[in-house]
């Protein structure tokens, strides 16, 4: 019983959802920010343009995850930081800080780990694929 009418409601959503999008015209190409951030800096990259260029584009890739990983690590580190030491004075003290403490209030050391492993396995690739670049001779 409850699963029709669950099913039921799925399909009510898909269809307005489907309205929306041809009364609105909305174009969904990506369900994340990185191509809409590339976008904006007017970055293409053509199969006709020469192996440095895709390469380079790669390093950029993977040195813009990088540094997205560590400030995330940052802003975890600071977050658990201010929620172990003294939560109740900065959440007097500084009201629109207390927002932020009680985002990461949840803050879990796996989140941490993801993060950190991820920025880890970039900034090896990025040795990786440097070092093979300089050893290979391409140019």
């Amino acid at each position: 019983m409850i699963k029709i009418k669950i099913k039921k409601l799925v399909i009510k959503m898909n269809k307005l959802l489907k309205m929306y999008l041809i009364r609105n015209k909305v174009d969904f190409k990506y369900s994340f920010s990185l191509p809409l951030i590339l976008s904006y800096l007017n970055i293409d990259i053509n199969n006709t343009d020469n192996n440095f260029i895709h390469f380079s584009y790669g390093i950029f890739l993977l040195s813009l995850i990088a540094l997205i990983c560590l400030i995330n690590i940052l802003g975890y580190s600071l977050a658990y930081y201010f929620i172990q030491n003294n939560q109740s004075k900065y959440e007097v003290k500084y009201p629109r800080l207390s927002k932020f403490i009680n985002r990461y209030k949840n803050f879990t050391l796996i989140f941490f780990i993801i993060e950190f492993v991820l920025c880890f396995i970039c900034l090896l690739l990025l040795i990786i694929f440097s070092l093979l670049f300089i050893y290979s001779g391409l140019s």
